[in-house]
């Protein structure tokens, strides 16, 4: 149902642009035409569906390692991660930097609402790579970007600093819980205004508490994936417009807000993913260049020989 619901979603966003900037006679008959002639044709679907499958697999399998780190490597860098939080942010925690802004329930449900869209723009911008014929160069950095990113950060780093984040600090570390007053904070909005990320919280935590592998139920902070991915968002999208990479990059900065806003990540957490995914967006450009680089000469070795 996901990948419907994104196609139908990127439909609607085509339609709404027809309508806003093209402004033809008949929109809806544009747009018909556009998806019979461009979107369901035999080339894109037999270019789209073994990137498709692929991701899907690799998904699932991201997410059961994930939720495997903790059985396997105990949360013992939150307080490191506490004090360099307060270090790099001249003693103070970032919580507390940003809570006299957003001191009011309702602008804490739309940083809330922002954060929870992240798995909404993961799958439209993949389903939009995924079908997207121009700029395959493009598309392909992506792609590898994002599973990299997974594998690098998601896995590898995540496993190597394994830790809980903010919301779990005093049940994880046993120290005295200096997010507490988040937490409470939190549920005092809740009271007024849902706030999802306490519920999934829990469910993280009764999760963890039983033990085992729970596709989707891995508790790890560092480094923020939602970051990293937002920021992977922003890169893709600079390539595309300028004005779209500067939308998604307010995006991604919204992201890290709500990260350490809900009580999901350290500020040190956002900024390793998002540092970590522009360096692996840099290598996977340079790698491509290097590819089409050497394509380029053994082609016209190829052709000095004839």
């Amino acid at each position: 149902m996901i990948v419907p619901a994104a196609l139908l979603g990127l439909i609607g966003l085509r339609g709404i642009d027809i309508m806003a900037r093209e402004r033809p006679e008949r929109p809806l008959t544009q747009l018909a035409l556009e998806i019979r002639g461009s979107l369901a044709t035999p080339q894109r679907l037999a270019h789209a569906s073994p990137m498709l499958l692929a991701m899907l697999i690799f998904g699932g399998t991201f997410t059961t390692i994930k939720a495997s780190i903790p059985s396997l490597l105990p949360f013992t860098w939150d307080p490191h991660f506490e004090q360099l939080d307060r270090w790099l942010h001249g003693g103070t925690a970032p919580w507390e930097m940003l809570k006299p802004v957003l001191d009011a329930p309702i602008a804490t449900y739309a940083v809330n609402l922002v954060y929870n869209s992240w798995f909404i723009c993961l799958t439209l911008i993949w389903v939009w790579q995924t079908f997207r014929l121009v700029d395959s160069r493009l598309r392909l950095q992506f792609f590898l970007s994002l599973i990299l990113g997974w594998i690098l950060l998601g896995n590898v780093v995540a496993a190597l600093l394994s830790s809980s984040g903010p919301c779990f600090f005093g049940r994880v570390t046993g120290l005295s819980d200096s997010y507490a007053p988040l937490m409470e904070y939190l549920r005092d909005v809740d009271n007024s205004y849902s706030v999802w990320a306490l519920d999934a919280q829990e469910l993280l935590w009764r999760n963890y508490i039983k033990g085992g592998v729970v596709v989707g139920s891995g508790i790890s902070a560092m480094p923020s994936m939602h970051v990293a991915i937002a920021t992977l968002f922003a890169l893709v999208c600079w390539r595309v417009r300028r004005w779209f990479g500067a939308v998604m990059s307010v995006y991604a900065f919204a992201i890290m807000i709500g990260s350490v806003l809900l009580g999901w990540h350290y500020a040190i957490d956002g900024y390793v993913g998002a540092l970590g995914m522009i360096a692996i967006w840099w290598a996977t450009g340079r790698c491509l260049e290097w590819h089409e680089r050497r394509r380029r000469n053994v082609a016209t070795e190829a052709g000095a020989l004839i």
